[in-house]
């Protein structure tokens, strides 16, 4: 699997016909992967878009534990089928571009399809929903896939679910929702 920095992947990349998931990833769990799957199913060369430390992390300065290290996401995400990772160093600068440019620049790389979370949030205060994707792929021919929230128990499967589970120690939990075992 190739891996990528950002400015490596702005600046050298030749523009090809990609597919792409974006986000943290933080575990990747059970709703990640139902995002991954669909990028992996198509034709396009499979990629994941994520971040080399959680920006949650990052621009508080502090360090965080997320729920897999860097090393163990990126086997992960080989193991199901992604033959590229766009690793982003986030910075104060980085957290300052706005939605719609950081989309922009995706589909002027060759981004042709993109898989997101309903509740997908990107660009400077957060200010590009899944649906305002939408539109901006839309002016440019490119398909976006909206994947609808996975739940567990009727909960919703999310970072902030699992980190809680294993707090309390209900390993189960963090288990089901990552969809392997968690190994603490």
């Amino acid at each position: 699997m190739e891996a990528l920095d950002w400015d490596d992947f702005i600046i050298n990349e030749e523009k090809k016909p990609f597919a792409a998931v974006i986000g943290v990833f933080d575990g990747v769990h059970r709703g990640h992967q139902a995002l991954i799957e669909r990028v992996v199913s198509r034709e396009e060369k499979p990629t994941v878009i994520t971040f080399r430390q959680n920006p949650k992390w990052a621009l508080a300065r502090q360090d965080g534990r997320d729920i897999v290290s860097l090393e163990e996401k990126l086997d992960i995400f080989e193991k199901m089928g992604i033959t590229r990772v766009i690793l982003i160093d986030f910075s104060e600068n980085f957290s300052k571009i706005e939605g719609r440019v950081f989309i922009e620049t995706l589909l002027d790389r060759g981004l042709s399809f993109l898989a997101v979370g309903e509740n997908f949030r990107c660009g400077r205060r957060r200010d590009m929903g899944a649906e305002d994707i939408r539109r901006v792929a839309a002016e440019r021919g490119v398909e976006i896939d909206i994947v609808q929230t996975v739940l567990l128990d009727d909960k919703l499967i999310s970072s902030s679910m699992i980190r809680e589970a294993i707090a309390r120690g209900d390993f189960a939990l963090a288990s089901a929702a990552l969809g392997r075992e968690f190994m603490d």
